[in-house]
């Protein structure tokens, strides 16, 4: 819809039934996290809308997306959520602090795995980080010595993350690398393509 002209646009959003909005303003829709969405539906609409925990954010998005501009056939009803999200549901990412080519570990949304890398490239649209490289340590003759060691000195390809995907980004600003050099792991979830990473020690 960002490609048609002003007014143009504007006659489609009428003849959706959606008044009182500008393509700017319909944009920061993409820009709020699926978290927040969910909050604004059901807070706006007093419903009380459940998503799948393991269903992708951007499937989660589209459900949400729809559900509210379906209901926008009042007047009142984007004046309201703007006026809602900009008073009280601020994004849960805070990017301000972060400097670049700077170690951090970093949780894009609610129960994913921890990154452990530099973040080389910030926006407001993504985050680019590279995750440092590993492999793994066992010694199955000890319980519990089954480790994924990283390599500090080496990356991996850079794991571009689109903020518009992610429910919440939590960040530790800075780690003592050896404290966090080593994480505790089970043999049987180490996937079969990483195998050839698996270090045996005796």
């Amino acid at each position: 819809m960002t490609y048609f002209p002003q007014d143009v646009f504007q006659i489609i959003l009428d003849y959706a039934g959606i008044t009182g909005i500008t393509t700017e303003q319909l944009k920061m829709f993409n820009r709020i996290s699926v978290i927040t969405l969910l909050q604004l539906y059901n807070q706006s609409f007093q419903q009380s809308l459940v998503l799948k925990s393991n269903m992708p954010a951007l499937e989660k998005r589209k459900i949400i997306l729809k559900l509210i501009y379906s209901r926008f056939n009042r007047s009142d009803t984007f004046t309201n959520i703007y006026t809602l999200y900009f008073q009280e549901y601020q994004p849960v990412y805070d990017t301000s602090d972060i400097v670049l080519n700077t170690s951090y570990c970093v949780r894009f949304s609610t129960n994913t795995p921890i990154i452990r890398g530099v973040i080389s490239k910030i926006n407001k649209k993504s985050v680019h980080i590279k995750p440092f490289a590993y492999f793994y340590e066992i010694n199955e003759s000890v319980w519990g010595h089954s480790f994924r060691v990283f390599d500090f000195n080496n990356f991996l390809k850079t794991k571009i993350i689109k903020l518009v995907n992610v429910d919440s980004m939590v960040v530790i600003n800075y780690f003592n690398r050896r404290d966090y050099s080593h994480e505790t792991v089970s043999k049987r979830f180490i996937p079969e393509h990483e195998h050839h990473l698996i270090n045996y020690i005796v």
